[in-house]
């Protein structure tokens, strides 16, 4: 039934839990798995910009994020692989999340897109729609939504 499942992972609890269907769906239709991160563009003032090269604070954010995202991907990459999953791909994008997700999909024939029913951008999504409701009415192929 399902060739290629994308999960999307965000490190909040619902994403790990749609990381978790995902892997069992994986392995019960013997399918490839791509783990998926999207991060938001943020776009900074040159005064702050300045402001951050100026007090040599460039940089340290960024490390700090990107370090705690990858540890929640090796993980949920290690329990796909310890599920015997033999294909899993680790894909880390920059934009805007529902659409890069659904974008994505798309471009990779993914047959279904997993991910959690909220994420971590809770106060966002409450004022412009849930990033799993965005992919529902982008996607082109199936999306299971993970509470």
């Amino acid at each position: 039934m399902f060739k290629h499942l994308l999960v999307a992972i965000d490190g909040s609890h619902h994403s790990l839990n749609a990381a978790e269907r995902a892997v069992e769906l994986a392995r019960r239709f013997d399918a490839s798995l791509t783990l998926i991160h999207v991060a938001r563009r943020f776009h900074i003032p040159d005064s702050v910009k300045a402001y951050l090269r100026d007090e040599h604070l460039e940089g340290e954010p960024l490390y700090d994020i990107d370090a705690a995202t990858r540890k929640v991907i090796d993980d949920v990459r290690k329990e796909a692989e310890d599920a015997g999953l033999q294909s899993i791909q680790t894909v880390f994008k920059e934009g805007r999340p529902a659409r890069t997700i659904a974008d994505y999909a798309a471009a990779h024939q993914v047959d279904a897109v997993v991910l959690g029913s909220r994420g971590l951008a809770e106060p966002e999504a409450f004022l412009l729609g849930s990033v799993s409701h965005k992919v529902a009415n982008l996607a082109t192929c199936t999306v299971i939504i993970v509470r």
